[in-house]
Formats: structure tokens, sequence, C-alpha cells
């Protein structure tokens, strides 16, 4: 792999978008990269993964140069449909895999980099990163996620606003309205910090909760909490079976 880096280090996997040159533009190659990252970190023993970028910018979104090859294609709109599909699909790995997913954000988080970073269960960012959904200055709407997670991390207001009027929310600003977990001045410091808090809790439980968590967004109260004690009944069973090893 060239435009992403994947390094597995026992319980933790950690990919980096790596087009430092290009702010981390994500391109064809760099989409298919991180596929082929996170389907090996999926079938991996890790623990818990960090998505992160080379450089000093996380990812100002999608590459213009990708979007204008599309336009130059006959086939332009079936083109586009493969892009959106493919990159929903990439996002909706990143959700629904059973091992926590920490972004890792500095500097700028724009547009399809902001909603990469939406798509990890915890954000981590350097002081005075910019979140910013830039989409709408095209005349498009954010297609990876944002609005369908960010509403739920923010508020329905500030998620509007922020699509709107093109909102710019500060790494500070974010940690006061839940878009943000920490804030650390030294990021790789906070990267091993963030990690060992969640390596200190055990793996099934966290897979358990992660995953009813994700789906108590469309499921009924009811149904969320069979389904919690469910898991819980397998919680205590894992639980009783390392206590007697």
């Amino acid at each position: 792999m060239e435009k992403v880096k994947l390094s597995l280090n026992d319980e933790i996997a950690r990919i980096s978008l790596n087009r430092p040159e290009k702010k981390n533009a994500m391109n064809w190659q760099m989409l298919s990269e991180l596929r082929e990252a996170l389907d090996i970190v999926k079938n991996s023993s890790a623990k818990v993964l960090v998505l992160s970028g080379e450089g000093d910018t996380f990812c100002s979104g999608l590459d213009r140069e990708l979007l204008i090859s599309l336009t130059q294609k006959g086939d332009f709109l079936d083109k586009l449909e493969e892009l959106i599909d493919f990159v929903q699909s990439l996002i909706i790995d990143l959700r629904t895999i059973k091992i926590p997913v920490i972004a890792a954000v500095q500097r700028y988080a724009i547009g399809g980099g902001m909603q990469l970073a939406l798509a990890a269960d915890i954000r981590i960012a350097t002081p005075g990163t910019i979140f910013y959904l830039r989409e709408p200055e095209f005349g498009i709407i954010p297609d990876m996620g944002a609005l369908q997670i960010l509403p739920r991390l923010v508020g329905d207001g500030i998620a509007r606003d922020m699509v709107f009027t093109r909102r710019q929310i500060t790494a500070e600003e974010g940690k006061l309205i839940g878009l943000v977990n920490e804030i650390y001045s030294d990021l790789e410091k906070g990267i091993q910090e963030y990690v060992q808090k969640i390596l200190s809790v055990p793996d099934y439980t966290i897979a358990e909760a992660k995953a009813i968590m994700e789906r108590s967004w469309y499921l009924s109260l009811e149904e969320s909490l069979k389904e919690n004690k469910e898991a819980q009944i397998r919680c205590i069973r894992e639980s009783l079976k390392r206590f007697q090893q």
C-alpha cells in the first residue's frame, strides 16, 4: 500500500492516510487501499483501531481531481454512484467493526475528511483543529454519514447549522458540544493514552456495547433492551469463564 499506511502491533491497529503533499485528500487509490487495510484489520486480532493522517492535516476531503475526472466520463452519473456506494461501504464498516475506532485528528477535517472522523467511535484532536462540512459550497450534500451521525453527536440544531451555513467548529468548541472527546497538544501521546484506556476494558464488553449502541438507532426501546439482556448474559458467561481459568 502506498497512499495508506497500515500497522498491526499486537492489540493495536493503525491506518494512516498517506498523501501529506495533498493534505491527505482522498483519491481512488487511497480509497481502495483504505478498503484493503480495513479488511485486514477486521480479520486481525486487534482490539482497537486508530485512524490518522500523515503530515499536518488529518484529511481535506475527496480529491477534486477525482471528482473532475468523473465529470469527463460519458457515464458520469453511473461512475458517481459507484464512488458513493464504495465510500459509503467504508463508512458502514467503520461504524460496525467490532473493535472501537479512534480518529486522531490534526489541523483540518474537511468535507469527506470530517465525515471519515465522524465514522469513528471516538475523536481526539489537537488544539485549534477545524471541523468543516464543505460540500454545500459546491451545491451538494454530505453523503458519507454526516447527516445521520452528526445530529446524534452535537444535537439536531447545531448539525443543521453546520450543514446549512457551513459553520466551522474548532476542537475546543467540539469538545463542549460532543463532537470531540479529548484534546491533546501532543497527538501521539494522546493516542497512546486513549488506547490504553480502551485496552483496560475487556474487548468482548466493548464489542457487545458498541453493537447495541449502534443498533439502538433503529430499534425500539423494547427490542434494544432485549438485545441488551442477551448481550449481558454473554458477557457474564465470558467473565466467569475467564475468572475460572
